[in-house]
């Protein structure tokens, strides 16, 4: 073998060695860390949870957002999912790894910190997190977020006329930007116009809070009109092909004015026969602005929907630390949750519910809008905003303006809409 063969052979395999020395499997140092061999004696969930879930439920809730009761029976949904086989030795307990997550979303307190509150390691707080948030959307998901049938959608426009006095409305649309950590190898994919990284949960809301319509994990440097006419119930409203799954085209009560089903949007959106918009610009007379404010109201509900998960997952507050996946995961998981709660308060007399007490969200009496809690929080809402013009078909826009002139009919009006058009107008 000649020199330079030997040299060659001889820095390739030294090159192999640094590569497998590089590569190879880091040697662990502790089967279990001694520190956290303490858990049973000092561990938040034996010293602390078991005792306020017992004797303090007004803290309990503060730590998971719900009521002993209301833990219990999503427990009891869940374990058969996150129950681990008998074998497993030292076996963290289906309620340890559900109330960890609840504290981890409803805090937004990071995996450090968990895992040395709880005294077990940092990956193993994170693939609990992890799997109980995917337990938790698979579970609920179509309990408490059901596919949208025709009874579902006349019974949430029933809902809408009944409260926000809003015919033919199927629900109040709108997207929230949720701040992430920077995703590895995206570049700008997901950075948005807000200047920061992050998803976009695009929903459509009920009358009482509820989401009803979601679509979670567009990048956010997406048009939101493009991320609404990608998703799934977007494509059912404004697609001819899905015309027969959605209620027909309804007489408005009290008069002979035939309209179809829709949502109710900001500016963001266009405007299309299944999607209300606000009239764009000022000095629209008084017709017009008295239908961008009856519009406004019914579409408050889906901003107050969004004040109020913020305001209980603290998670939503600040950028989430994970990958896409992750984020999307503990995205669901918090959708599904506030509806879970917002179901089982439901029937729950006013004083008893702790999830959206009265003064969380806005309360309004003749017109006259109180805000809710939720506004008077430093972290305002990233919800999606007005990018680019919208041009609508002329049946379209003689859609809206038939409600409009509904709404200022003896058939549609209601009686403050005059004093709020004409305070506004005051100097």
């Amino acid at each position: 073998m000649s020199r330079l063969r030997m040299i060659v052979v001889l820095s390739l395999m030294l090159v192999a060695i640094a590569r497998k020395r590089r590569y190879r499997t880091r040697i662990r140092r502790y089967g279990v860390r001694p520190f956290n061999k303490l858990r049973k004696l000092h561990g938040q969930y034996e010293t602390m949870v078991k005792y306020i879930k017992t004797n303090d439920e007004k803290e309990f809730f503060s730590y998971t957002r719900m009521t002993p009761a209301m833990f219990d029976h999503l427990l009891m949904l869940v374990e058969p999912k996150v129950r681990k086989h008998p074998s497993r030795k030292n076996a963290l307990c289906p309620s340890f790894r559900l109330c960890l997550t609840l504290h981890y979303l409803a805090e937004g307190c990071s995996m450090k910190e968990i895992s040395r509150n709880y005294y077990i390691g940092k990956a193993t707080a994170h693939v609990i997190i992890r799997e109980i948030c995917t337990v938790l959307w698979d579970v609920l998901k179509d309990i408490y977020i059901p596919e949208p049938t025709i009874e579902r959608m006349v019974e949430v426009s029933k809902g809408f006329y009944r409260r926000w006095n809003m015919p033919n409305c199927l629900g109040a649309l709108d997207g929230k930007h949720v701040s992430i950590q920077a995703p590895y190898h995206s570049g700008s994919e997901y950075f948005s116009y807000k200047k920061s990284f992050s998803l976009v949960l695009m929903v459509a809301c009920d009358s009482y809070y509820k989401f009803i319509y979601v679509d979670i994990a567009a990048p956010g440097s997406l048009h939101d009109s493009y991320i609404f006419r990608q998703s799934n119930f977007g494509r059912a409203f404004l697609s001819n092909e899905f015309e027969d799954r959605l209620p027909q085209a309804k007489v408005l009560p009290n008069s002979n004015i035939v309209l179809p089903y829709f949502l109710v949007a900001d500016q963001a959106f266009p405007l299309h026969k299944r999607i209300m918009r606000p009239y764009p610009g000022q000095r629209l007379g008084e017709e017009k602005n008295i239908f961008n404010y009856r519009l406004s109201r019914a579409r408050r509900t889906i901003e107050n929907t969004f004040g109020i998960l913020v305001q209980r997952w603290w998670i939503l507050r600040k950028p989430i630390v994970g990958d896409i996946s992750t984020c999307t995961k503990i995205v669901q998981a918090v959708v599904v949750l506030h509806n879970y709660l917002q179901a089982e308060e439901s029937d729950l007399p006013v004083h008893k519910q702790r999830y959206c007490p009265t003064g969380l969200a806005d309360q309004e009496k003749d017109g006259d809008v109180t805000p809710g809690i939720w506004r008077q929080d430093p972290f305002q809402l990233q919800s999606v905003g007005r990018i680019g013009a919208n041009v609508a078909s002329v049946n379209v826009q003689q859609n809206r303006n038939l409600l409009a002139q509904y709404f200022v009919s003896d058939a549609g009006a209601v009686p403050w809409q005059w004093n709020h058009i004409l305070r506004d107008s005051l100097p």
